[in-house]
């Protein structure tokens, strides 16, 4: 894949994260999912700088875009903080409507060459269309069904993506390429993947808020198709076959 040209002062992996809402409780959570792709940007960057022989890692970006009325709470950003990133930044919108939601995450993600998001949200009904309008917006490449991210010696990066039945498929991506990474429902169930929960890390951790704007200059994002609801048909199933016939030898 073809690089492009980010800031190299800007923070190398961006991860988009959500609010759960637990269906038994209603109690607002971290996002299993969401978290897990936290916890892989911060793998691959402390691998990284071990690679490079550096003591120090850069953090990974956290990002949380919602209207002030479905604005990430406090308790939930400090459960992503524990994870042992030291900032979270909570995008406030005027409205939810998806393609300003896009365009500010476009703008915030710029100069971030890698952004990780998951496949969908957790909470109520969701299209999954956020991560590819998001890469139709910033003209970047989208890899989806990523089970691992793994730094080379030149600067790139190596991405492992799940294929089904157990198979794997891993991109090469050159230093300083850019592209739109979609979290694998698997990713969250790599028992090797350090999803911790530090306290200290928690309460350290800054949340920044800031009024997003939509972003003019990069252009409308390109509309969904309309949908056309209908009534459900049931799919019934097929009849089974008929039992096959054999030939039993005739007893004297």
């Amino acid at each position: 894949m073809s690089p492009s040209s980010p800031n190299v002062n800007a923070s190398p992996v961006a991860v988009l994260v959500s609010v759960r809402i637990d269906p038994v409780s209603g109690r607002a959570t971290r996002s299993r999912a969401d978290a897990a792709g936290a916890a892989l940007a911060l793998q691959a960057l402390q691998a990284r700088a071990t690679l490079q022989g550096r003591s120090h890692a850069p953090q990974p970006r956290l990002l949380h875009a919602a209207s002030r009325q479905t604005a990430m709470p406090e308790a939930v950003a400090r459960d992503y903080l524990a994870l042992g990133i030291d900032r979270l930044e909570r995008l406030e919108l005027a409205d939810t409507d998806p393609e300003h939601i896009t365009a500010a995450l476009a703008a915030a993600c710029h100069d971030t060459p890698l952004v990780i998001a998951g496949a969908r949200g957790e909470s109520g009904p969701a299209s999954g269309l956020l991560p590819h309008r998001l890469a139709q917006r910033l003209q970047r490449p989208l890899i989806a069904e990523v089970i691992d991210l793994q730094p080379e010696a030149d600067g790139g990066w190596r991405v492992v993506q799940a294929l089904p039945r157990g198979a794997r498929r891993s991109w090469r991506l050159e230093r300083g390429a850019a592209a739109v990474l979609v979290g694998s429902e698997r990713l969250a169930r790599r028992e090797d993947l350090r999803v911790r929960h530090a306290w200290l890390a928690a309460q350290q951790g800054r949340i920044e808020d800031r009024r997003a704007a939509s972003d003019p200059s990069a252009g409308p994002v390109a509309a969904a198709p309309a949908w056309t609801p209908e009534p459900a048909r049931r799919a019934w199933p097929a009849p089974p076959a008929p039992p096959r016939r054999r030939d039993r030898a005739a007893r004297c």
